[in-house]
């Protein structure tokens, strides 16, 4: 089996959907059979069978049909953290659920991209974020990246909190997503100097952004084939 990987970001609306998407468009261009799952998803649902968007974004691009519940087994209604939503809709999370959804999941895929929700230490539970979950799945992880002032610190504390929990990392995918902020290569400079890890790419910001053209776009401007080809 290939390496499958985590998708984790500095924040939310970092691009980690469109990344995690355009990499199993990649994969599946190159007639890899690539899963997709987003453990965790929150937002208020269009209909009452509605699905996340980001899980319609991942599927769509995979083109996966796995059921729902594999690919996306907790979906929360508010916009929130799965600790928050627990706390404020009575519910509980089971983790083995997650990770034997995932085994599922790699049992039938060569690979599956995995993302996550918000940040690296996003609460699920009171002690468990989003950082355990990696590190439970035993998976190599990616951080995205924005490029508004500020992103280098949120890059670092996320870098330094995935060595303090020794998880398997990758390297950085940059999106600039704002107009302003860092430029791209500045950006690319600074986190490869701090880190000394590989920054896979950086995809310039484009406006009005559109997703259709990021996906067709992106191998332009990440190195992907280093994302776990390697071990195919």
């Amino acid at each position: 089996m290939m390496n499958s990987i985590f998708v984790t970001g500095t924040d939310t609306d970092v691009g980690k959907t469109c990344v995690s998407a355009a990499m199993a468009n990649y994969f599946r261009e190159k007639n890899i059979d690539v899963g997709v799952m987003k453990p965790f998803a929150s937002g208020y649902k269009a209909t009452a069978d509605s699905v996340s968007e980001d899980v319609e974004i991942l599927m769509k691009y995979s083109q996966t049909h796995d059921s729902i519940d594999l690919v996306n087994p907790y979906y929360f209604e508010i916009p929130t953290s799965p600790y928050d939503a627990c706390k404020q809709l009575n519910l509980e999370i089971d983790i083995s659920k997650v990770i034997d959804s995932y085994t599922q999941l790699a049992s039938i895929h060569d690979m599956v991209i995995v993302e996550g929700i918000g940040g690296i230490m996003t609460p699920i539970s009171k002690n468990y974020f989003v950082s355990d979950l990696i590190s439970d799945l035993n998976l190599e992880s990616i951080i995205v990246t924005g490029t508004k002032i500020g992103s280098v610190n949120h890059s670092m504390l996320t870098y330094e909190h995935a060595r303090q929990k020794n998880l398997k990392f990758k390297g950085f995918i940059i999106n600039q997503n704002v107009a302003d902020g860092y430029d791209l290569s500045n950006m690319k400079h600074q986190i490869f100097g701090l880190t000394g890890h590989k920054v896979f790419g950086a995809i310039p910001y484009v406006e009005p952004f559109s997703i259709e053209p990021y996906i067709a776009t992106f191998p332009n401007f990440v190195d992907v084939s280093k994302l776990g080809l390697e071990n195919i």
